[in-house]
């Protein structure tokens, strides 16, 4: 154990009980319900406004493929902290919702949903204000020929047959970074609805719409942008209060009292406070791990490929593996929507890097099991920890039982190209090699990517949700490498850091991917 391991993890300490108060100071009145009717059981999320603001209207929320009701709690406090008794959706296999996820049952579960709440007396369609992102957008405006509301705001909105009606006061946002795909939805909805309608009696006769273009922003960063959920509530008073002027709508936007405190950003802040707080700690609890292992000699003279050798295996296996792939996925039996394909994309590249990399995979091979016990130890210890911490705060990351039978499979399937990566790649270096060794990783996991990205529009596999979640991968490819690295280092060995990195691999595919 180390000096800097030990301020590090009191730094980490400190982000995470700061983080724990700015979420407490910031947190709304919450109760988690369960929507059942027509087969469909929806867990739904309802947040009250500040108990001396009288609920202006309601807002009901409805997230993205491979996403959950968690994702959207930053527009939903938002809504919530400036007058909306706000409602977050679990579309089937998405967060606590265990149905059996296809697009045509979310998009009945959502309208079963909100024809529920309309008909019990807990929103009213004339108050009410849809607002979905990617493919709930998408079921948002497709409600509208069953479920018209006062407005439908939708946020980066997926690819959809339009509804023969328009819904009333539509407001569609697009990302600049976004895939064209994407935007190109957009514009057509822009085209069928006949142009951009902003004026009061717009909204009075319930024919506004709006595309608004956001620079800087990606798909997902959309729904944690301020000036995206400004824009949002502003939208949605100037439906409900068409006769007031847009000046005094704003001011009272300004002034209300959620905002006017923060407290609704420090609860965001908070939660990515406490995140930072759990990385930073992870030094310190990979060391303690390693103690179970005892010191290990560092590896010397382990044999690897070449970097170019690597990469140019790695763009050739992956494009094989896609090919393969249109022949069927073997690991469809997982029943995870795309992340089934993902697996089987990763065990067709490992195969056939240990295949042509036997000797060197031979010698790294080892059945230490001291180390591979620390090394579990510790994988287990990090997806339960930010599980938890992610699924209180920024997304439903905590495994439920169905998600943990596919993380039991996921992990014998992905430790193959785990351990292949590691045989890839070496041992650990240090200094200018380290950096070197780093940036091959991340052309190796980028060719993977760039190979589902062509498989997907050039040889229409389907797959189009690996390219959408290209920042959530790059993300989590980066700390998943830092992590095992840091592994490696410490046990001095590439089984037990295959390990480690297959349980996050693991937990993240079972975490993120929809259940079919």
């Amino acid at each position: 154990m180390k000096r800097w391991e030990l301020a590090l993890a009191v730094i980490g300490a400190i982000c995470i009980i700061l983080g724990t108060r700015w979420i407490r100071r910031g947190e709304l009145p919450k109760q988690d319900v369960m929507l059942t009717e027509g087969g469909c059981h929806t867990p739904v999320t309802m947040i009250e406004p500040p108990t001396d603001i009288a609920p202006a209207g309601s807002v009901i929320l409805i997230h993205g493929l491979s996403a959950n009701r968690s994702l959207m709690t930053y527009l939903g406090e938002d809504f919530a902290g400036h007058g909306f008794r706000a409602y977050l959706l679990d579309l089937p296999g998405h967060g606590d919702n265990i149905e059996p996820f296809t697009f045509a049952r979310a998009q009945q579960c959502a309208t079963v949903a909100v024809e529920l709440l309309n008909r019990s007396g807990k929103v009213d369609p004339k108050t009410t204000i849809l607002v979905g992102h990617s493919m709930g957008a998408a079921i948002a405006i497709r409600m509208a020929d069953r479920e018209p509301v006062a407005a439908t705001i939708a946020v980066s909105p997926g690819p959809t047959l339009l509804p023969q009606r328009m819904p009333a006061n539509l407001l569609v946002f697009t990302a600049q970074f976004d895939i064209g795909l994407l935007k190109s939805q957009a514009e057509r909805i822009e085209q069928a609805a006949g142009g951009n309608r902003i004026q009061p009696e717009d909204f009075a006769q319930q024919r506004a719409f709006d595309l608004r273009r956001v620079a800087h922003a990606t798909h997902t960063s959309l729904i944690v942008d301020r000036n995206v959920a400004h824009q949002s509530e502003m939208w949605a008073m100037q439906a409900l209060f068409p006769n007031i002027s847009p000046e005094t709508l704003a001011l009272n936007l300004d002034l209300a009292t959620y905002e006017t405190y923060m407290r609704g950003r420090r609860r965001l802040a908070g939660a990515v406070i406490g995140f930072l707080g759990l990385l930073i700690l992870f030094p310190l609890a990979a060391s303690l791990a390693a103690k179970i292992a005892a010191p290990r000699p560092a590896e010397e003279n382990v044999p690897h490929p070449s970097a170019v050798l690597a990469l140019v295996e790695g763009i050739c296996f992956a494009f094989a593996g896609v090919l393969i792939l249109m022949l069927g996925t073997p690991f469809k039996f997982l029943h995870v929507y795309t992340g089934d394909y993902l697996a089987s994309l990763l065990f067709i590249v490992g195969v056939l890097s240990l295949v042509l990399n036997r000797k060197d995979a031979a010698a790294s091979l080892s059945f230490d099991l001291v180390p591979l016990f620390a090394a579990a130890v510790l994988g287990f210890g990090v997806i339960l920890a930010f599980g938890a911490w992610l699924d209180w705060q920024l997304h439903d990351a905590w495994l439920n039982a169905p998600r943990w039978l596919r993380f039991a499979a996921l992990l014998l399937i992905l430790l193959i190209y785990c351990y292949a990566e590691e045989v890839i790649l070496g041992p650990v270096q240090t200094g200018k090699r380290r950096a070197f060794r780093f940036t091959i990783f991340l052309l190796l996991r980028l060719e993977l990517w760039a190979a589902c990205a062509v498989a997907a529009y050039s040889l229409a596999s389907g797959q189009i949700l690996i390219v959408i979640l290209f920042t959530f991968l790059a993300a989590f490819s980066v700390l998943q490498r830092l992590a095992t690295d840091a592994v490696r280092l410490r046990t001095g060995s590439a089984t037990a850091a295959a390990l480690f990195s297959a349980i996050l691999a693991a937990w993240f595919i079972a975490a993120v991917f929809p259940l079919t």
